[in-house]
């Protein structure tokens, strides 16, 4: 494996549009809930992630490396972004120390975004034609 034809313009270019959209668009989510205390608001924060990390991490993976590899490369590698960009952008926005994100409870329910880029390459997945079986005469 190659870690060099991963990690290219194109792939930081996917995370840049995940995170970008994502954070503002959980930013009013969170927000709303907290002001309204609808339970909506909470159903739609908690489907949101997963649905919108899946729909990007298709739309990546229809174009890149088809194996393994790069599927748990590109996990792991938005994961430790989504929380490093999400460390940074803590404290100004939320007014929270950094390390509140590094708890047991913010890890443990963020598996299931790791697992939509997974499903995501997999839904992506190109098959290889096989070829046309001849029938006995």
């Amino acid at each position: 494996m190659e870690v060099k034809s991963i990690f290219t313009r194109r792939w930081f270019g996917y995370f840049a549009l995940l995170f970008v959209v994502w954070y503002p668009v959980t930013l009013l989510i969170v927000t709303m809930y907290s002001i309204l205390q609808h339970p909506i608001f909470l159903f739609a924060g908690n489907v949101f992630t997963p649905l919108w990390i899946l729909l990007v991490s298709f739309l990546y993976f229809r174009k890149a490396r088809d194996d393994w590899s790069a599927r748990f490369v590109t996990a792991l590698g938005w994961m430790m972004l989504f929380f490093v960009f999400s460390a940074i952008l803590i404290g100004p926005v939320y007014g929270y120390p950094w390390t509140t994100l590094f708890t047991w409870d913010v890890i443990n329910a963020n598996w299931v975004n790791l697992v939509a880029i997974l499903v995501g390459g997999i839904a992506a997945h190109k098959s290889t034609p096989t070829p046309p079986t001849q029938k006995a005469a």
